[in-house]
């Protein structure tokens, strides 16, 4: 090579080294731009339901909403609220009071527009609150952050997600964002990236991409008319005068900004997703795993794949650059839904998996992650959560059969056709006596006793009936996809099979399909935060954490 193209080798090398770390920069810059926001932002999210105070009970379904006056007045959609009612408020950091809901303005003619209203909490205090912003300065393009309280998920603290301004204003008047949003949100803030209130959450229709939010210049135009407990079935005469953005012109100078539109396009760990293929009750099955390098107590160095245990069949085979490679199962655990196999061949690449080490990784909202996939595409996210249990609700087994509240001997109410139950010749009114062996004496033991087991696992139930003792063997079903209409529930992939039961996990906004569990998760620095194992809902991804996944793994190898 002459000293010419040596030179100009160099100089790419260079120049190809400083744009990485000047693409770093503006990232971490990104990243510290939306941390503020949520900061700022969080404390004033609210989850909200009907209350009767009288009888000390919820008489509707949970929405969100968003504090602005340190007085606790409350921004939220119209179609959550009725004049006049009360609503129990439940903030982040634990306190609950009482609001009253003021006005709302449905248009008649089109019901769910404009879709504003007003509440005002009456216990007295000083609440957190966010700034309102002014939706006639919303720029295309501009990034926007959701914080609200999704009704499946049901957790006491709100998740978060990024997206950006699709559309200022579209043609019924609302706001379009990529902020993804499904039931329970309806009524939370849409914020900028200064932390101010810009919408309210609205709408959605089935694509992930349409999120209809309410103009916060609604709320301020018609402050006045909103503090009557009245609906307004087409807007109020009564207006009130909309400033004018100061921060306007700084925000049309700061969206063309690379600080807040980074390139993401950064280097990523070669050869850390791979896709696995089995067999699983007669079809084929394809989900991604993970490479781990793993040094052993001594010394040795060994590769293992990690994937999603309720995934993987029988035959499993791992895809290796085109290629079918047979892997050896070495552990799996139920609980974590993870499955451990050994690879024999080394591969160039992989997750380096100290297990001697804690995990090192912090667990923040707001912080920016990445999934990839076998073929190198990434796929931006926000961890949207700090970690918390999702309790077995859509996992729990299917057995078909209901006790006598209160019983002892534990009696059978109802037998459901088609069911394990009713297969097994369990009949009504037959007196359960003990489930593998763990005697069940009474009515209250029998439900915690089934939430010990999954779909798919083998329960020997013993009964006593007129013909005298009985025994068999069952197995047990899964519940299935409840069915809907809702457009939350149209979104392309679906749900995962196994999306519960999960401890200590968080989560993130990436649109991951359950066939793409099993894929890594890291932050924009390189580390590696723990593997996607559920696609939740229309809004939300599950991530087991890198810790549990160090603690599997040394349990597994040991």
């Amino acid at each position: 090579m002459n000293n010419s193209i040596k030179g100009i080798a160099v100089t790419v090398v260079m120049l190809f080294s400083l744009n990485a770390v000047a693409q770093k920069k503006q990232v971490a810059k990104f990243q510290k731009i939306i941390a503020e926001a949520v900061k700022k932002a969080y404390p004033a999210s609210v989850r909200m339901w009907g209350f009767d105070v009288q009888q000390n009970q919820r008489t509707s379904a949970q929405f969100s909403g968003v504090v602005v006056s340190a007085d606790g007045y409350i921004l939220t959609a119209a179609h959550t609220i009725l004049p006049g009612k009360n609503y129990k408020v439940f903030f982040s950091d634990g306190r609950e009071c009482i609001a009253l809901a003021l006005g709302k303005i449905e248009n008649k003619d089109m019901p769910g527009i404009p879709d504003v209203g007003m509440m005002k909490i009456t216990d007295k205090g000083i609440y957190p609150f966010a700034e309102m912003g002014y939706s006639a300065s919303l720029l295309k393009n501009e990034p926007c952050i959701s914080i609200s309280y999704t009704e499946s998920l049901n957790q006491n603290l709100p998740t978060l997600r990024l997206g950006n301004i699709a559309e200022v204003k579209n043609e019924y008047g609302f706001i379009r964002s990529t902020c993804k949003m499904e039931p329970g949100d309806s009524g939370g803030p849409l914020f900028d990236y200064y932390g101010r209130v810009i919408g309210l959450h609205s709408a959605i229709d089935v694509s992930e991409e349409m999120n209809f939010e309410i103009p916060v210049d609604l709320y301020r135009r018609y402050w006045t008319a909103l503090n009557s407990e009245k609906l307004y079935t087409a807007f109020p005469e009564k207006r009130d005068s909309v400033k004018t953005d100061p921060l306007s012109l700084l925000l049309q100078k700061e969206n063309k900004q690379k600080a807040l539109h980074p390139d993401f396009d950064l280097p990523t760990l070669k050869n850390s997703c791979f896709s696995i293929k089995s067999m699983i009750k007669g079809k084929n099955q394809d989900i991604y795993c993970i490479l781990l390098n793993v040094s052993t107590a001594n010394g040795a160095k060994k590769q293992f794949l990690l994937s999603k245990n309720t995934m993987v069949g029988e035959q499993a085979q791992c895809n290796i650059n085109g290629v079918a490679v047979p892997i050896k199962l070495i552990g799996k655990d139920q609980e974590k839904d993870l499955v451990l196999f050994e690879l024999e061949q080394q591969i160039t690449g992989g997750i380096d998996l100290n297990i001697s080490d804690s995990d090192s990784v912090k667990i923040e909202m707001g912080k920016l992650l990445y999934s990839i996939d076998p073929a190198g595409k990434v796929m931006r996210s926000i961890l949207g959560s700090m970690l918390f249990n999702l309790p077995k609700i859509n996992s729990q087994p299917y057995l078909g059969a209901m006790v006598v509240y209160n019983s002892s001997p534990v009696q059978f109410s109802l037998i459901k056709a088609g069911s394990p139950a009713e297969k097994a010749g369990i009949k009504v009114g037959d007196e359960l006596i003990s489930m593998n062996g763990k005697l069940i004496k009474k009515a209250s033991e029998f439900a915690p006793e089934m939430l010990k087991y999954w779909a798919d696992d083998e329960v020997t139930f013993e009964w006593e009936n007129a013909s005298g003792k009985m025994s068999k063997t069952l197995k047990l079903e899964g519940r299935g996809q409840s069915v809907s209409n809702h457009p939350a529930e149209k979104f392309e992939g679906g749900k995962s099979e196994r999306r519960d039961g999960f401890n200590a996990v968080f989560t993130h906004d990436a649109a991951i399909k359950p066939n793409a569990c099993g894929s890594p998760v890291f932050d924009w620095q390189g580390n590696f935060y723990g593997i996607n194992i559920a696609r939740f809902s229309r809004t939300t991804t599950v991530v087991i954490p890198k810790k549990t996944i160090i603690d599997f793994v040394l349990k597994t190898i040991q």
